[in-house]
């Protein structure tokens, strides 16, 4: 439990402060709101829950993506020519009112081994961020995280990228769709407001 509290407090911190580095977010228009949906597959943020398990099932039946380890709440996608390895994608969003709120990703060499050092997540990192520089754009930022380490992260409109190192195999995406989140961070300090209220 407490080592779960601290992973949530860990990640709280993270918010914050790239939030208070960053305030496009607040300042955007609905234009740049609804450019920038896109994560990847044809995934977008605010995508219906059963859209996306129907994307899913199209994606699988061509034979794009399987059922990762896990069950049911694990998808992989294996990108075979676009590393100097291949590499696992795998993913599974939050769902917020039955629509995609958050999607974290985790990525790896699928020859990666603690002896094998070359396909550590610490070499797999920059490649997959000049990937992400491609496709989301170039102007990532880079936060020093105290218990994360390096974070890169991007905020476009509604949707924030984070990228870092998760451990020694994986390294860690989250697409986080702002938007909602605001409106979960208000509704929770609201819901405190109301429990400090002192009843008659």
């Amino acid at each position: 439990m407490l080592r779960y509290l601290t992973k949530v407090f860990s990640t709280l911190i993270l918010i914050l402060l790239i939030q208070s580095c960053d305030s496009s977010f607040f300042n955007s228009s609905e234009e740049n709101i609804s450019e920038t949906d896109s994560l990847f597959l044809g995934f977008y943020l605010g995508m219906p829950q059963k859209d996306f398990f129907d994307h899913c099932t199209d994606l699988n039946k061509q034979q794009k993506i399987t059922q990762g380890p896990g069950g049911s709440t694990n998808v992989e996608y294996r990108i075979v020519d676009e590393y100097d390895s291949e590499v696992s994608m795998r993913f599974f969003p939050t769902f917020i009112d039955e629509k995609i709120f958050e999607m974290p990703v985790i990525y790896s060499y699928v020859a990666w081994a603690p002896w094998n050092r070359q396909y550590w997540a610490e070499n797999l990192l920059p490649k997959v961020l000049e990937k992400y520089k491609m496709t989301y754009g170039d102007d990532f930022q880079l936060l020093n995280h105290p218990t994360q380490g390096k974070v890169y992260y991007k905020i476009d409109g509604k949707r924030r990228i984070n990228l870092f190192v998760k451990d020694e195999q994986f390294v860690q995406a989250v697409f986080t769709d702002l938007k909602v989140e605001k409106r979960l961070n208000e509704e929770f300090e609201n819901s405190q407001s109301q429990e400090q209220i002192p009843s008659n």
